[in-house]
């Protein structure tokens, strides 16, 4: 597969391919009781014809020729005159003359069905069946449409069930050209019409645990090997879940995304974070500036920045004689690092271009030292908690609303060196009594928008130089809000989640997922056997021929993290792959 993989950028909204036969199929499984109709009448005219050339062969007809030219003007009404005493061929007449006014009816009620446009949700039917290794996403919310965003654009055939037509994201599904069957997706025929029979998985991420599960159980009836993936709120359910479903099956989105959220509050430029353990690696795209000094190679890249290298795109014209390997000036790279290797790249000036290159560093001082987390929902609550395990040397101060929970509140009462203000975090004299002076960060993480948009607008009329941290709904707001407010770190949630879910169901087995333009790349685990010919390889081996980056290693607590790339691998250590979905899928092959 051969180490760091190049890539272009390519524009436009990712829409479902279909092939020229899969296109027909559709047309008349879609048409499917139109066709049935056209048999009938086929075998109808095969009767009527048969009976028309037996009495034409038994009065007068020389021949089978002859027979079938008499039949044919008998069926059109101009046969000659009948003889009083053939009453057979009276009897014919009156029935020809009836079979003849109902044939013509049939004709034009098959025309009329047949031109007619066909009905939106019977052409979603015809869609969804001619489908194959497709993966089945129940419910087009904010997760579920993301879900099916980021397969689509992957280029994974996806189907949605969803029990209303009306809803907004409906019709964003139709135009990627996913079909969606309006119905129950716990009921059997609703799953039978989305194709479970041939699909890879179901994803089942309703707001609502419960009925998650029965959508499961209900798929898993029909089909017992068939890979579910469901979405979690409540983090003991989720564990529960993955005790009947099997391990990484069952994935709270609120975990997924917290992280990231935290990551964020004290490193600038990180996009999402990959969780090992209590170690965060966080996940970034930086250009190089240009006129910097360039590097001979992307190992010289990382060995000089502690970092790993995923992906290089070129978005400069490069000069005739550059080598193919080296890094120059313009070439955005995707790469994973510590929090600190991250730091320090921004630090060096060496970020996205769309960030500015006055804000200031995130590293705690005698005069800014404190962290604000408005919000203590469940995104908050994890924040918290691992800002705090983090250790970091800023101090965290929680604004907390009376409607918020009220056992969060308790347990981070109980961590040490968590101060908890109780008010509104969209009101100046809160954040002032919060120590907005001191703050390094602000991160607005409530289940509102508005609110957390409000709260970062009022945070920056009074500091304008703090750093803020949004949580959104709408992965769309998220990208507007620098243009609109100058505020560059904003995530959405179901964003953050939705990766980890679509590569969990396309491969199974999958701890975490993340997309670079379109592709998910996922973190998962391999342990090495002792006859396994990856003993004795080194990391930059497994990235070299497998297209794999090898981010830890070890075994038992032993874990290191992105270890050396001449590091060699022992039998009975267990890898941790960040990797493309289908270079996993072939190391497990090989490997497995």
């Amino acid at each position: 597969m051969g180490g760091v993989a190049k890539a272009a950028i390519v524009p436009g909204v990712p829409r479902q391919r279909y092939s020229p036969s899969q296109r027909v199929r559709a047309v008349f499984v879609g048409r499917g009781l139109l066709i049935t109709e056209a048999a009938i009448a086929a075998a109808i005219v095969a009767v009527v014809v048969t009976v028309n050339l037996i009495y034409q062969l038994q009065h007068g007809a020389h021949d089978p020729l002859q027979a079938l030219a008499a039949t044919i003007t008998f069926l059109v009404l101009q046969a000659p005159a009948i003889s009083d005493g053939d009453r057979s061929g009276l009897v014919l007449l009156l029935f020809n003359v009836l079979f003849s006014l109902l044939f013509a009816q049939s004709l034009l009620n098959s025309a009329r069905v047949l031109f007619r446009p066909q009905a939106p949700q019977a052409r979603q039917r015809g869609m969804a069946a001619v489908l194959r290794d497709h993966i089945i996403v129940c419910g087009l919310g904010r997760v579920g449409q993301r879900i099916v965003a980021r397969l689509v654009a992957a280029g994974l055939p996806v189907a949605v069930i969803e029990h209303a037509w009306e809803r907004p994201l409906v019709s964003r599904a139709l135009e990627q050209r996913v079909p969606v069957i309006v119905g129950d997706a716990r009921e059997p025929a609703a799953l039978q019409a989305a194709g479970l029979r041939h699909a890879r998985a179901l994803i089942a991420c309703v707001n609502d645990d419960l009925l998650d599960v029965e959508i499961a159980l209900a798929a898993r009836n029909q089909r017992p090997d068939v890979r579910v993936i469901l979405r979690a709120f409540n983090e003991e359910f989720d564990h529960g879940l993955e005790r009947s479903f099997g391990p990484d099956t069952a994935f709270s989105t609120s975990a997924l995304a917290a992280p990231t959220f935290a990551a964020a509050a004290i490193t600038r430029g990180v996009e999402h974070v990959v969780p090992l353990g209590d170690f965060l690696l966080g996940a970034t795209q930086v250009i190089l500036p240009p006129g910097s000094t360039p590097f001979a190679s992307v190992r010289a890249f990382e060995d000089a920045h502690a970092v790993r290298v995923l992906l290089v795109e070129r978005l400069a014209q490069r000069a005739p004689d550059a080598a193919p390997e080296a890094l120059r000036g313009g070439d955005r790279l995707t790469l994973l690092g510590s929090l600190d290797a991250l730091a320090s790249l921004w630090t060096a000036g060496i970020r996205d271009a769309g960030t500015a290159a006055t804000e200031p560093s995130l590293q705690p001082t005698a005069q800014r030292d404190t962290i604000i987390i408005c919000g203590l929902g469940k995104i908050g609550y994890r924040v918290v908690r691992q800002l705090h395990g983090l250790q970091s040397r800023a101090r965290l101060v929680v604004i907390f609303a009376e409607d918020d929970k009220v056992s969060f509140s308790r347990q981070i009462s109980a961590l040490e060196g968590v101060t908890l203000v109780r008010g509104d975090a969209r009101d100046a004299e809160t954040l002032a009594r919060a120590g907005l002076d001191r703050a390094l960060a602000v991160a607005a993480v409530t289940s509102d928008d508005l609110t957390n948009l409000q709260i970062g607008l009022e945070a920056r009329r009074h500091r304008p130089d703090v750093h803020i941290v949004l949580r959104v709904f709408s992965s769309n707001l998220a990208e507007k809000l620098a243009d609109l407010f100058g505020i560059h770190t904003a995530y959405s949630t179901s964003d953050l989640a939705s990766s980890t879910l679509a590569a969990a169901a396309v491969l199974g087995g999958v701890e975490h997922a993340f997309s670079v333009d379109g592709l998910l790349y996922a973190l998962a685990s391999l342990t090495v056997l002792a006859g396994s010919a990856l003993r004795g390889v080194t990391v930059e081996a497994v990235r070299k021929d497998y297209g794999a980056l090898v981010v830890a290693f070890g075994s038992g607590s032993d874990l290191r993290i992105l270890p050396p790339l001449d590091a060699p691998i022992a039998p009975g250590e267990t890898l941790r792959l960040v990797a493309p979905l289908q270079a996993l899928a072939d190391l497990r092959d090989a490997f497995g």
